[in-house]
């Protein structure tokens, strides 16, 4: 039997996107790779200055978590805000599944899919570039 001590360090993120693919969430390769790379949540007792006074030292282990919680709240507020923002996509229709695929196949989309796209990946290609594109980041067609 294994501790959780022993468990893959990777196990929560790996189930977090084997539900995303079962549910059918579309991710991109960048996302993914986005994904895995991200940082770690920092360690909120990392600068706890222990003094070896143990009711000073369990004050301050307290008020660095705290500080910690709300940090994390934040983040989470403002992911939720994005993930729940629903004006962030466009539909593109036409009058038969030929003429779509016409469009996709002479832009040069169609490598992206047929249905759902990923924007930042579709500028890319057209040449757009974006806001929140990241200038040191490069990126392969």
């Amino acid at each position: 039997m294994t501790s959780p001590d022993d468990q893959d360090p990777n196990t929560d993120l790996l189930a977090q996107l084997q539900a995303q693919a079962s549910i059918g969430a579309p991710l991109s390769q960048d996302d993914l790779l986005a994904q895995l790379n991200a940082p770690p949540e920092p360690d909120p007792l990392e600068n706890v200055a222990y003094t070896g006074d143990l009711e000073g030292d369990a004050a301050a282990e307290l008020d660095a978590l705290a500080q910690g919680f709300r940090e994390r709240t934040a983040r989470e507020d403002e992911r939720f805000r994005l993930a729940t923002d629903s004006e962030y996509w466009v539909a593109l229709c036409f009058k038969t599944r030929a003429d779509k695929e016409t469009f996709l196949r002479a832009a040069r989309l169609l490598t992206l899919g047929d249905k759902y796209l990923d924007g930042h990946a579709a500028a890319h290609i057209l040449g757009i570039p974006m806001p929140t594109d990241d200038p040191d980041e490069t990126r392969k067609e």
